[in-house]
């Protein structure tokens, strides 16, 4: 078959080009318009391609990839061909049905008209010749992509070209040279590769040129054909590209006679590539305005309207989740806080002792934050009064006796969010003064010393090992971690991960509750090396803040004995813990978003207002938080360390270190050897009872 056409002549149409969007392109637009592009709406380069060498029956079709981010200069695969494109994105639905898409393309058409007359456009013919503009908005809340794509053509000759009939280039050339056609093409620069010409001096001679050496061709014995990549696989009508290649040819050449070759390739033949020849009007065009500009697609009802794909459905649920939880985080960055770190955030490991109501808040506002490493620690089970306070637990946890409360709450807390690494430990973090291996207590109501001795010696071991196994778990999980929670019911069971803390250096954030009072407080940070003397000349900004236990004037004891039901119990109005766990959260973010980090000063505040506290891009970093929810009011003290205190003091903190376990066992069994050793106990005596007046936190939860 000789010919495509039945008829001699014939108007010139051409093949439209259809898109073919990769999911991996939206969800690199999604990271980029969260991380990089936000409000911008500065145009972003795209570079999106399409081939010459399609199955039979598709239409020519751009694709456009998560790497159509990055502008290439070279491709490893010869039959791709780069197509330039600018990418625009609306902030709003409302937007971007109001753009004006006829100035757009009208905008873009006055840019390839320009190109095409400037005589520096010929050595980067494809990123003018080959143009697409993409219209694009985000609904990253539901991850529906509305787009629009226009691939800018000129009308331009202004009457339509006449074309001869169509044939087959295995028609008019032989196998070899087909061949070498297909050699020679591959050897042509990433930028000769879409349009050139291909110079035939006989059947058997065949030679491919940049477009710009047609002034030294056109005076050579031989045909002239002006070639393109062509992305149509119809037999009657070539590719989109040629458009604007005859208007530059038609411009630049000023020739009344064209031939041309529209390059196909399949597999390792050529030999379907359409020749034709075209003839001008014989009316002269002469016009020095752009003639107009064609080229929005058309979408799948084939009307000329956007598209709109749905991701939602076709994303993992699990990745949907995490993309979605972190929208909000980084909305903050587009225009309230440009600076924010929230990969410091995101990285940071919390440990929660407490999984009650305090701890349960405390999870749920660090997941809000975009923390995804948190550790539970809670020797109690979940009772039928804890749902409805602790927001982490249901019905369903009560049963049986009730689930351990810290694997029940991190095994709740991967229920909401699928990607948080969450983990619980059921043991009671021992506590001074709560253990008496004299008088056997622990193991009441059999009479210790009706034991044989032998009996009492294992049982005794037996409590040492359980303590010092218990010891040396808290001890792992508070180096594992970054930040600690202290959220537990008493005073005295916050001692030991104080004294570690303060060891190990890590931030400790404190919240306690009373009926309608709260407390949030900061550990300062000590020095590497400890010592109780302070000079007067040193900076108020340089002194260690106070921690828990610095405003006490007596060792922690065993609060458990003797308590009344209402004691034993978290007495609290319900809104308390939800204020002080969101203060507690918001406290340790804007430590983290400080440069100094946990090291981040307090300068003295006696009046407790804001006005001399260091601030980080959130706003001030207090070192207390206390709130009185009868008056609803807080204010913000600033204190210091306290060289007696029972739990930072240098000397404390000097003696774990040296004798480890064996200090810890000695004040579980005695909690006022704290007294003793820091010289709290001599303090005491030689002072007044009168001249003391003791301030101690309420604390019932």
């Amino acid at each position: 078959m000789s010919s495509t056409n039945e008829s001699d002549d014939c108007e010139l149409k051409y093949y439209p080009f259809e898109s073919l969007v990769e999911t991996s392109f939206w969800h690199t637009l999604s990271e980029n318009k969260l991380n990089i592009y936000k409000l911008s709406d500065t145009e972003i380069p795209l570079q999106a391609f399409y081939r010459n060498d399609n199955s039979i029956g598709l239409p020519p079709i751009v694709s456009i990839e998560y790497e159509s981010f990055m502008i290439r200069e070279s491709w490893d695969d010869a039959n791709k061909f780069p197509v330039n494109g600018t990418l625009l994105i609306a902030n709003t639905i409302e937007e971007f049905k109001s753009i004006d898409k006829t100035e757009l393309s009208k905008r873009v058409g006055n840019e390839i008209w320009s190109a095409i007359n400037s005589p520096e456009a010929e050595h980067n013919l494809p990123s003018f010749l080959s143009r697409f503009i993409l219209l694009a908005y985000a609904d990253l809340k539901k991850y529906h992509f509305y787009y629009w794509f226009c691939f800018p053509s000129l009308c331009y000759p202004l009457k339509p070209l006449k074309c001869s009939e169509l044939r087959f280039l295995k028609d008019i050339l032989p196998e070899n040279s087909i061949k070498n056609l297909i050699k020679c093409h591959q050897e042509l620069s990433l930028l000769d590769r879409s349009f050139f010409i291909t110079f035939i001096s006989s059947p058997n001679e065949i030679s491919l040129y940049p477009l710009s050496e047609f002034q030294n061709l056109k005076d050579r014995s031989g045909q002239i054909y002006v070639s393109f990549a062509d992305p149509s696989t119809d037999e009657k009508h070539p590719g989109w590209p040629l458009r604007n290649l005859i208007a530059y040819v038609l411009i630049r050449w000023k020739v009344k006679i064209l031939n041309v070759l529209c390059y196909r390739k399949r597999g390792s033949d050529a030999g379907n590539s359409l020749t034709f020849q075209l003839e001008t009007s014989s009316e002269k065009e002469e016009i020095s305005e752009c003639p107009g500009c064609v080229g929005w697609s058309k979408n799948e009802k084939q009307k000329l309207l956007p598209r709109v794909v749905d991701l939602s459905s076709s994303l993992d649920p699990k990745a949907l989740a995490s993309n979605s939880v972190d929208l909000n985080l980084k909305l903050m960055r587009w225009r309230l806080v440009p600076d924010l770190n929230l990969e410091k955030i995101s990285s940071t490991k919390c440990l929660l002792l407490g999984a009650g109501t305090l701890g349960c808040n405390v999870a749920r506002c660090l997941m809000a934050w975009g923390v995804r490493h948190i550790t539970f620690v809670d020797s109690g089970k979940v009772s039928y009064s804890n749902p409805v306070r602790q927001s982490l637990f249901v019905f369903e946890d009560c049963l049986d006796s009730g689930k351990p409360k810290a694997e029940a709450a991190a095994q709740n807390l991967k229920k909401i969010f699928p990607h948080v690494i969450s983990e619980g430990y059921s043991f009671m973090i021992p506590m001074p003064g709560h253990v008496s291996f004299a008088t056997g207590e622990l193991f009441m109501p059999h009479s210790f010393f009706d034991l044989p001795p032998s009996w009492r010696i294992h049982l005794i071991h037996t409590a040492i090992e359980e303590t010092k196994r218990d010891v040396n778990l808290l001890e792992s999980l508070i180096d594992q971690h970054d930040c600690i929670f202290l959220l537990m019911d008493s005073r005295e069971s916050r001692w030991l991960p104080t004294v570690i803390g303060q060891v190990k250096r890590k931030l400790v954030i404190n919240a306690a509750l009373g009926f309608d009072t709260y407390l949030v407080q900061r550990h300062g940070i000590p020095s590497i090396h400890y010592s109780s003397e302070t000079t007067s000349s040193e900076s108020d900004s340089h002194q260690k803040l106070g921690c828990y236990f610095c405003n006490d004037v007596v060792a922690p004891g065993d609060s458990s004995r003797n308590r009344t039901l209402d004691q034993q119990c978290t007495v609290t109005r319900p809104g308390v813990s939800m204020i002080a766990a969101s203060l507690a959260v918001e406290l340790m973010i804007s430590v983290l978003q400080h440069p100094m980090g946990v090291d981040t000063p307090a300068k003295p505040s006696p009046s407790g207002n804001e006005e001399s506290l260091p601030e980080s891009i959130l706003g001030i970093i207090p070192h207390q938080i206390r709130g009185f929810l009868s008056q609803f009011g807080q204010f913000m003290p600033t204190s210091f360390a306290f060289n007696l205190c029972t739990a930072c003091s240098p000397i404390i903190l000097k003696r774990y270190e040296q004798e480890g376990f064996d200090f810890l066992l000695e004040v579980f069994k005695d909690g006022i050897l704290l007294e003793q050793i820091t010289g709290l106990k001599k303090l005491l005596e030689d002072t007044s009872t009168d001249d003391v007046w003791a301030l101690s936190d309420d604390e019932s939860s």
